[in-house]
Order: structure tokens, then C-alpha cells, then sequence
């Protein structure tokens, strides 16, 4: 406990109060006010690594005690570097180094030198910086241009933007001259943005000069650079001072600061992410005391993991305190993306962890749903297709494309969509679609049950394809639009236009989908990820009954068997609150699977398995041929009938 508070006071040289601490130790207030700082006062007082100050109430690492000095006191040297590459790990090298002195408010000796990388240079370093293999080949060498370098910079405050390009160069080269990486503390005028110019959407050094007026002379040159952050970093020091941070130490807490205003830091080890491979599976964070935090689900495991190491401006509030906690990591490895995902609910169903949002993992999907009410059905748009009764279409991509579809039939068949239970009275004043027209109004008992069924029924037909249906559908849109345009009325005739085109896009979502929802039959088979494999998903009924691995023929021929019994047991059972996120999730892959792989297979009934038998075979062989091959191409065509 004390190295993970010694670690965070580490990377908050302007320390930390009693109750920040508390929120590395605890994951949830206590109620009694006392206990903390009596608890962190005993866990840190004789340790020599932490000192307590007094007149501000906060704790600091005890190596930091000389950072708390003026800033208007303390010299910088800005630097910046040109390199052959992005990254020193892969060998990349230093082909320039430029320094700028920033003493007293001002910008005073600079420094600038031409390295020899000693290999040549690639032909987009030299069309960005103008610096050619020529001008290189009378340089010194990293080894002896190392020490002029020093000398100038001295143990003053290096200032980079974003300095962990350059700053990751430069301690390469000190731990290859020196042995060990650069001692002197630094700034980051690309952190110091995000924190001191919010507003910007970009924050780059051209984005930033920019917004202060600074002139861009002798960009992609490393002295040049180096002026201009200079220049950026005077303007930050009067921003800072502005804020009440005239301190060093209140800098460079400043700089490590998250969206929250608190430092971002993760105890969890940089070395448990590298070691993760780049493939689907599901991931858990555990804390310190071995209590699991959270559950997701990755695409690839070492990039999505990774990303909570990173200080974005994009995590929340909720996802920082997460990130804060982070002590433990485990992983399990998935035959892909789909995979994942149903194992990452399943396992947030039946472990709950606190960081989990219910329904939040899920993806976004929605449908429309006719209430099973006995006389007058209701029209809504729902986001999930629950175990409630009723009769679910879809599925749509948003809420939103739900709603579209939704204020369109409504219209057209006049059916109701007001919330609530019904209680028809002839007394009663309906709502502005049934004053409209666009509803006939069963709460004000202007339509019988029977004409209303009448109407529900119509809107079946249209969405089960009828050919009649549709093509009277089409005629009475058909027919608005004519008739606003005949009367001149162009914005209404532009409406129908629009209801037309929503009304196609509709029924071809029918088409191409609507059997999932209406049917809820169906096999899925696609490749796993590491191949030699296919992956299997059985739905009967809306419900994920089973999923397994094939290897072979011999593990389809049990699949086959175990179909029909699944269909015989479970035709006729209703989609259960557990099943609803794996039917989800299943609903959205199928949404989306134009740019994923794999087969769909309807299942009418127990008899299907046998007669596809030889289509799922072909559909195996198929791709186990392409995974052998180390290929993940979709077939052109699916063996499921439209």
C-alpha cells in the first residue's frame, strides 16, 4: 500500500491531499471523516519517503522537497529533436538537436547541431524536414555531439512539445552515453495545453502558435521548433501564474493532471500490457485487495488495454477512478470479436462488478415493438428486445432510425403510440395525433377494437412483405406527394419524398433481416481467430442456447443432432431477461456482418438440421480452408436464403 502511494506521489510533484490518497486505498468513502486522515497519518509518518506539509495540507514524496521553487526563478532549456524515425526501440536515431535557454522570462542561448545517424535516411525525413543524407555526412556522431549538448543543457528544466517524442530520444541517448536516462525534471507544453487551453480541439505546435500568434519560421528544423515552443512555454508560464501556480512542482502536477483535475495514474505495471497478445478476448481489472473492478471485451487485447494507460481526454469521470485502482490484470483469449462479446456478458451477468454499467457493454441496437394489449396495441421503439410479450421488428441501428420508422407506420396505419394504460372514454380529448388524423384515437373511443385489429394487422402485412400492402404503402405516400406538389405546397411534398425513401429503407431492412426477429431460428458458423477452427452460435427462439468450437465434420455432426433437440425443446419458449444481451448482441453482428465473416443458416424447424446438413459442411470446409490458409475473407455469397 505504501509503494502504490509512494508511486502516485512520485508523478504529483506538487503532492496530494489526505483524501486523494484515500481514494488509492478505498474504493468507497467511509462515513467516518476522522478515520482517513488518522489512518494515512499512521501509514505514512515514520516512513522517510513521505513528509507532511502543514501550511498546505498535503502530502509530497520527500525527493520532491526541491521542485518547490518560483517558476519566474527557475531557468528551462526547450529542446527539440529531428530524428530518422518514429520510434528509438527500433533503432531509429537523432539527426538534430536544437535548444533554446529560457532565463528571466525571455528566450536567450540556443543551441543547434546536425548528428551523423550513420545509416541512411528515409525520403519522407528528408521531404519533411529538408535535411538530406549530404548535409549529414561530415556531422559528428550521437557519441560526440552527446557532450556539447549537456553542457548546455545543464541541470535546468527541459520543455518539449509533446515531450515524450523527444524525451524518449534523448534518454535513449543518455542511457546508451551516460548509463542511465536524464535526471533533470521536465515540462510539457502539449500536456500544459490540454490543461491551460481546453477549448482547443486541436493542440498540436502549429494549433497552438496558431492561437497565440506565433509565427511558424523554420518549421520541422529542431531550432526552429524549439523556438517556437519557447515562445508557447512564455505565454503558459503568465497562464499559469494567472491560475495561483507560481511553483515548479504546481507545474508539473498541473501537466499530470487527467480531465478531472486529479493526477492520471494506473498502478498497474506497463510490463502486464506489453506482454498481451493482439487478439480478441475479455479482459478483468482487479484491485489491490484482489477484488474484481471490471469487465470488457477487446477486439484486440493489447491495443484496448493499453488505451487506459493513456491520458485522453476522453475518459470519464467513472473510467478514471477505474484507471486509478487498476492493480491486477487478467485475460482470456476468444475465437473472435463475437466471441468476446457474449463471453463479456455472460460474465457481468454472474459477476457484477461495481465499474460495470448495467446494459452499458451491450451494443447500440433497437427494434420496434407492438404491445400484446388485447384490444389496442401500442407502437414503441425499444432498445431491447425483452422478455415482456409482444412483437419485436427490426433490428435498427439507433434509437433514433427506430423512431424515423416508427412516426411513419404509426401514420400511416394510424395506430397509437402514446404511453401509458388505456382506458378508452368518449369524454376524453385525444392527444395532437388523433386531433391530426395521424392516430384514430381508441382513448377517446372514436374506433371500435375490431377496425383497430384491422389496422394492427395491415402493419403486420407491410413488414412480413405482403406484396399488396407494400404496394398500397407506396401508392398513398405516392399519392401525398403529388397532391402537396400539385398544390404548391413544396415543403410538404419534400416530407412525402422523405417518407417514401424511409418506407424503402425500411422494407429492405425486412427483408435482409426481418426473419431474425420474427423467427428467431438460426445457426451461425464463422472462423476462429487463430484458425484451423470455426466458431458455432445456435439460437432457437431468440435465445442463445449454444456455442462451441469445430474442428472437424465429426464436431458438426453432433451440432447437427444437438439442433433438433434444441428446436423441439425450445420452440415454443419466450426470450428470458438472461437472454436478452446475448440475443443483442447477436442481433447487431447480424446488422453489421456486411464487413465481418461468417455464414447464417434460417432453421424453420427440428427437420432443418438434416436437410442442411451438406450446406453446413460446404460452410465448414470453407472455412477451414481459408483460416489454414492464414485468410479471414467473407464468402461472396451466404448459403441463408434472403
Amino acid at each position: 500500500m505504501r509503494e502504490t502511494l509512494h508511486r502516485y506521489l512520485l508523478t504529483r510533484p506538487g503532492g496530494a491531499t489526505t483524501g486523494e490518497l484515500l481514494d488509492l486505498v478505498f474504493t468507497q468513502p467511509g462515513g467516518d471523516r476522522e478515520f482517513g486522515p488518522r489512518f494515512v497519518q499512521a501509514l505514512l509518518a515514520g516512513d522517510p519517503r513521505f513528509s507532511f506539509c502543514r501550511a498546505e495540507q498535503r502530502w509530497v514524496a520527500t525527493v520532491h522537497a526541491a521542485l518547490a521553487r518560483s517558476l519566474a526563478e527557475t531557468a528551462f532549456v526547450v529542446v527539440d529533436v529531428e530524428t530518422t524515425g518514429g520510434a528509438p526501440q527500433r533503432g531509429d536515431s537523432i539527426i538534430e538537436i536544437g535548444a533554446v535557454r529560457v532565463e528571466g522570462a525571455r528566450v536567450a542561448e540556443r543551441f543547434s547541431c546536425l548528428v551523423n545517424p550513420a545509416r541512411s535516411l528515409p525520403r519522407f525525413i528528408t521531404h519533411l524536414t529538408g535535411i538530406t543524407g549530404e548535409m549529414l555526412a561530415g556531422q559528428p556522431l550521437l557519441a560526440e555531439a552527446w557532450p556539447a549538448f549537456m553542457e548546455f543543457a545543464g541541470d535546468r528544466v527541459l520543455v518539449a512539445h509533446n515531450a515524450r517524442f523527444d524525451l524518449g530520444f534523448l534518454n535513449a541517448a543518455a542511457q546508451a552515453q551516460l548509463g542511465r536516462p536524464l535526471h533533470q525534471p521536465h515540462l510539457c507544453t502539449l500536456q500544459l495545453a490540454r490543461r491551460l487551453l481546453p477549448q482547443l480541439r486541436r493542440r498540436g505546435l502549429d494549433a497552438v502558435a496558431a492561437h497565440f500568434g506565433i509565427a511558424l519560421v523554420d518549421r520541422h528544423r529542431a531550432l526552429g521548433d524549439a523556438l517556437i515552443t519557447a515562445e508557447i512555454l512564455l505565454h503558459f508560464l503568465d497562464l499559469l501564474a494567472a491560475r495561483g501556480s507560481t511553483r515548479l512542482d504546481q507545474a508539473l502536477a498541473l501537466q499530470a493532471n487527467a480531465r478531472d483535475g486529479r493526477v492520471f495514474f494506473c498502478p498497474l505495471p506497463r510490463q502486464a500490457i506489453a506482454a498481451l497478445a493482439p487478439a480478441p478476448g475479455v479482459y478483468r481489472f482487479y484491485g489491490e485487495d484482489g477484488r474484481l473492478l471490471y469487465i470488457g471485451k477487446a477486439k484486440n487485447l493489447r491495443q484496448r488495454v493499453s488505451q487506459y494507460l493513456s491520458n485522453a481526454n476522453g475518459h470519464s469521470d467513472k473510467t478514471l477512478d477505474l484507471i486509478r485502482h487498476i492493480h491486477r490484470l487478467d485475460t482470456e483469449h476468444a475465437g473472435s470479436e463475437l466471441e468476446a462479446a457474449l463471453r463479456e456478458a455472460e460474465a457481468i451477468r454472474s459477476e457484477q462488478p461495481p465499474y460495470n454499467r448495467l446494459h452499458k457493454h451491450l451494443p447500440q441496437i433497437a427494434f420496434l415493438k407492438l404491445t400484446a394489449d388485447a384490444r389496442f396495441p401500442r407502437l414503441l421503439a425499444t432498445c431491447r428486445a425483452a422478455a415482456r410479450g409482444g412483437q419485436y421488428f427490426g433490428p435498427f441501428r439507433s434509437r433514433e432510425s427506430a423512431l424515423r420508422a416508427m412516426a411513419l407506420v404509426a401514420r400511416l396505419f394510424k395506430l397509437r403510440t402514446c404511453a401509458g394504460r388505456l382506458r378508452p372514454n368518449p369524454e376524453a380529448t385525444p392527444c395532437l395525433q388523433g386531433q391530426t388524423d395521424a392516430c384514430t384515437a381508441p382513448c377517446a373511443s372514436r374506433v371500435a377494437a375490431a377496425q383497430y385489429g384491422e389496422q394492427v394487422e395491415a402493419f403486420r402485412r407491410l413488414l412480413a412483405g405482403d406484396p399488396a400492402q407494400t404496394h398500397w404503402a407506396r401508392g398513398e405516400l405516392t399519392r401525398q406527394r403529388t397532391a402537396h406538389a400539385e398544390a404548391l405546397r413544396f415543403e410538404a411534398a419534400a416530407r412525402a419524398q422523405r417518407d417514401l425513401e424511409e418506407l424503402e429503407r425500411l422494407l429492405k431492412r425486412q427483408r435482409t433481416l426481418g426473419w431474425v426477429v420474427a423467427q428467431h431460428n438460426f445457426l451461425v458458423l464463422q472462423p476462429h481467430h487463430r484458425g484451423g477452427a470455426a466458431l458455432a452460435y445456435l439460437v432457437v427462439s431468440g435465445r442463445l442456447i449454444e456455442r462451441r468450437t469445430l474442428q472437424g465434420v465429426e464436431d458438426l455432426l453432433a451440432l447437427a443432432q444437438r439442433v433438433s433437440e434444441c428446436i423441439q425443446a425450445n420452440a415454443d419458449a419466450p426470450v428470458a431477461d438472461a437472454d436478452v444481451a446475448g440475443t443483442t448482441i447477436l442481433a447487431a453482428w447480424l446488422r453489421d456482418r456486411g464487413e465481418r465473416d461468417g455464414f447464417v443458416f434460417r432453421l424453420q424447424d427440428a427437420s432443418a438440421a438434416s436437410q442442411q446438413l451438406s450446406e453446413w459442411e460446404a460452410a465448414l470446409s470453407s472455412i477451414l480452408t481459408q483460416t489454414a490458409a492464414g485468410r479471414s475473407q467473407r464468402p461472396d455469397q451466404d448459403p441463408a436464403p434472403p
